[in-house]
């Protein structure tokens, strides 16, 4: 109570204020400690995936609007939409057999979305007659899961990771060859951490997934 208080200084009191001054200081100190803890939770990072404001430009990357994503030459990529709004909706890096979908979606400011996000995945999961686990990767927590495939009787393996980053989700799924082995599937996610995400200024709801566009091929120059 006596942080809030006024009192009049006098000699019998300077010890005791000063001391209350340490406190107060130690007290800032431990809060900028914790926000900073925090922001670094978020996804300001020393390894990729990026937020726009943690590089130096786009580089040698694709626009492809809220992602900047590198370009793998032994990589076809292809974008998912839907047809009938015509919004796309991730885009996909296709290697020897392996896949990987790459989506960003809007996040809150103040805390990250995967926690809550992984869960109902497992619950999709469960209710498609899959089954998953939290498994800890690369990146945090992750999902291992085996899904069912179209008009057959067996499961696939797929890995569902997700990254939060200043205010916005990052989710890479693996399937294919790289959805159960570990060798495949980090050679993919070597590209995730090359992947920048553009969230941009404008408001989003939270889940909501982030623009995409398709990049525009480089115009060459004439001679």
């Amino acid at each position: 109570m006596g942080w809030f208080s006024r009192k009049t200084n006098s000699g019998d009191d300077a010890p005791r204020n000063g001391q209350a001054a340490q406190d107060l200081t130690q007290a800032d100190l431990v809060r900028d400690q914790l926000a900073q803890s925090a922001e670094h939770d978020l996804g300001v990072r020393a390894n990729g995936p990026f937020d726009e404001s943690e590089v130096d430009g786009i580089g040698e990357r694709l626009d492809a609007g809220s992602l900047w994503i590198p370009l793998i030459p032994e990589a076809q990529v292809q974008f998912t939409g839907d047809r009938r709004t015509g919004q796309l909706l991730g885009l996909v890096y296709a290697i020897d057999g392996s896949a990987l979908q790459i989506q960003a979606f809007a996040a809150p400011r103040s805390r990250g979305l995967w926690d809550a996000v992984r869960g109902d995945i497992m619950t999709s999961i469960a209710s498609q007659g899959g089954t998953s686990q939290v498994v800890e990767g690369e990146f945090g927590p992750e999902l291992h899961a085996r899904m069912p495939v179209p008009d057959s009787t067996s499961l696939a393996p797929h890995r569902f990771i997700g990254i939060d980053g200043p205010r916005w989700l990052l989710r890479a799924t693996l399937y294919g060859k790289a959805g159960g082995d570990d060798e495949a599937a980090h050679e993919l996610l070597e590209i995730v951490r090359q992947v920048v995400v553009a969230r941009g200024q404008s408001p989003h709801p939270p889940r909501e997934l982030l623009p995409l566009s398709v990049p525009q091929p480089a115009k060459r120059e004439r001679s």
